[in-house]
């Protein structure tokens, strides 16, 4: 079996072992959860019992000095979420600015871990005044190493990402210009059972590889 082979399994074991019981949740209906601001704020993250998608849901003001507001998660969204791999992060957004679009483009969702940083840039922005839901894949595909213009990272660098997740960041801003950025409904590990399956069959896949190439005799 080559190194690559059983780097491949060890992580595919490790996934089966550890992944969390259940999901991870903030639906802010009683209080901000432990959420924070990041970025050009105009005040602290605000909590409201109203207007979530549905009850409550946790807002930043923009001061439209310039830099990129980021909704920033507490402590209960870091640790090893290696078992989220091939599932899927969801969140609801909104943004809130008055008068014509000014839109413009950043790295929508940020995880760090493992001395590593991958992003993720969605398809589209929230619409204005009305809730937008998103599903985010937590695998390599789609996402960028550092930064939108960086390089692909491969599975066995977007696991270990996941396996010792220290920080994960959602873009509040996308307006150039006055705007408010909501958050809701936020969701990881919905299905880990699927995760573990999908990662113990790479392991044997990668398994089966390495006996077929290794030398007769």
């Amino acid at each position: 079996m080559t190194e690559s082979h059983l780097r491949v399994s060890a992580l595919a074991l490790l996934l089966a072992a550890s992944f969390p019981a259940h999901a991870v949740t903030s639906t802010f209906d009683t209080d901000a959860e432990g959420w924070s601001a990041q970025g050009d704020v105009e005040r602290p993250l605000t909590w409201s019992g109203t207007d979530g998608n549905p009850g409550g849901n946790v807002f930043i003001d923009d001061l439209t000095t310039g830099g990129v507001t980021y909704f920033v998660a507490p402590a209960q969204f870091h640790g090893n979420f290696a078992g989220a791999f091939g599932t899927q992060l969801t969140f609801d957004l909104m943004q809130r600015y008055p008068g014509s679009p000014n839109q413009f483009n950043a790295e929508d969702v940020i995880l760090q871990g493992g001395g590593l940083t991958v992003v993720y840039n969605t398809a589209s922005n929230p619409a204005n005044n009305a809730w937008t839901s998103y599903s985010v894949p937590l695998s390599a595909t789609g996402w960028r190493l550092g930064n939108l213009s960086g390089s692909a990272p491969t599975d066995e660098q977007f696991l270990a990402v996941l396996s010792n997740l220290s920080s994960l960041k959602i873009r509040a801003e996308y307006q150039t210009g006055s705007d408010i950025g909501h958050l809701d409904n936020v969701s990881l590990v919905p299905e880990p059972g699927t995760a573990v399956m999908l990662l113990c069959g790479l392991g044997f896949i990668a398994f089966a590889a390495g006996r077929k190439a290794r030398p007769a005799g």
